[in-house]
């Protein structure tokens, strides 16, 4: 082989190596991102703000009459689920992480069936699917290709659960939900929103007559991730305009991760001017007028505790 075919093959294979890490960027980057040392639980109670605790890990607090918010302060990402009351049923939005069993505290607040549906499909909001009468799903063409006998089994980058140490689960899925549909509970009815941008699958609940949106990991007072598989900054801006525009402005915005401490246990409430600061900064990111810190990811401020977090620019769209 001669100097230049040399320098040649290796040019190219500079070139393929550099492609290849552009396209796999978000994957290389969870691996290695989730990865944790720290207790998944934390030994301590944290001071609560609202709510009562349920046991010694669970908190429970009462939004309204027929809304409970389902806490894990103790868990290192402070998850929240919701359950939904209705007469004839009641709906349970994400699943707990499965840290501990949430099917005894959902028991205690209610004995009507329970269908329950996760607000994407992340380890830390699958933990009981499959444990209740019914289990529902985003209608998505590409899920239910993937459902063998209506059992469906989430995919290492769909579920990300390598963080944990958990493998990923595989669950029946009883109902499949089409975007827009509304869910009748007896006497109270949700209407089901695909809100796309930190998943692919990622869904919403709006309970008009309370004026409540339930928005998983779409919003919440941290890091918002946009630079995992299937995120995208595109869809983020998309769903937050619909949003904009399909909201009563008085709102509220209930969403899947509490504030880091001091803020205390309490329910992660947030509002409309939220998802019109996050409109302002998704439009200065397009545009170049945004600031960020920080290499991989990128952490751009949005407001108090909520930023946003995104890759390199190419896997940044």
């Amino acid at each position: 082989m001669t100097r230049r075919q040399g320098m040649f093959l290796g040019l190219i294979s500079t070139i393929f190596t550099l492609g290849a890490l552009a396209v796999g960027a978000p994957y290389l980057g969870v691996e290695f991102l989730l990865r944790r040392n720290s207790p998944i639980v934390s030994s301590a109670k944290p001071v609560l703000i609202r709510g009562r605790w349920a046991d010694d890990y669970f908190v429970v607090e009462n939004i309204d009459e027929g809304t409970f918010a389902i806490g894990e302060p103790r868990y290192y990402q402070g998850n929240y689920s919701y359950l939904l009351v209705g007469r004839a049923r009641a709906l349970l939005f994400d699943a707990g992480t499965g840290s501990r069993d949430i099917v005894p505290v959902v028991r205690s607040l209610t004995a009507l069936p329970v269908t329950v549906i996760p607000s994407h499909l992340h380890f830390d909001h699958v933990g009981a699917l499959g444990r209740f009468e019914r289990t529902a799903l985003l209608d998505l063409p590409e899920l239910r290709a993937r459902a063998d006998g209506g059992r469906l089994t989430l995919q290492r980058y769909e579920f990300l659960g390598f963080g944990d140490d958990l493998p990923p689960p595989r669950f029946a899925v009883d109902e499949w939900w089409a975007d827009g549909a509304r869910i009748d509970l007896g006497g109270r009815s949700v209407q089901v929103l695909a809100t796309p941008g930190h998943t692919l699958s990622s869904v919403s609940l709006l309970d008009r007559e309370h004026r409540l949106l339930l928005a998983g990991d779409f919003l919440y007072p941290g890091p918002l991730y946009a630079f995992v598989p299937g995120a995208s900054r595109a869809r983020y801006l998309a769903t937050t305009r619909q949003l904009l525009r399909l909201l009563d402005p008085a709102t509220r915005i209930l969403t899947a991760h509490m504030a880091e401490d001091p803020a205390g246990a309490r329910a992660p409430l947030m509002e409309c001017e939220d998802l019109r600061a996050l409109e302002h900064t998704l439009l200065a990111i397009d545009t170049g007028r945004a600031t960020s810190t920080g290499w991989f990811p990128r952490i751009y401020p949005v407001r108090g505790a909520m930023t946003f977090a995104i890759g390199f620019a190419w896997n940044g769209r």
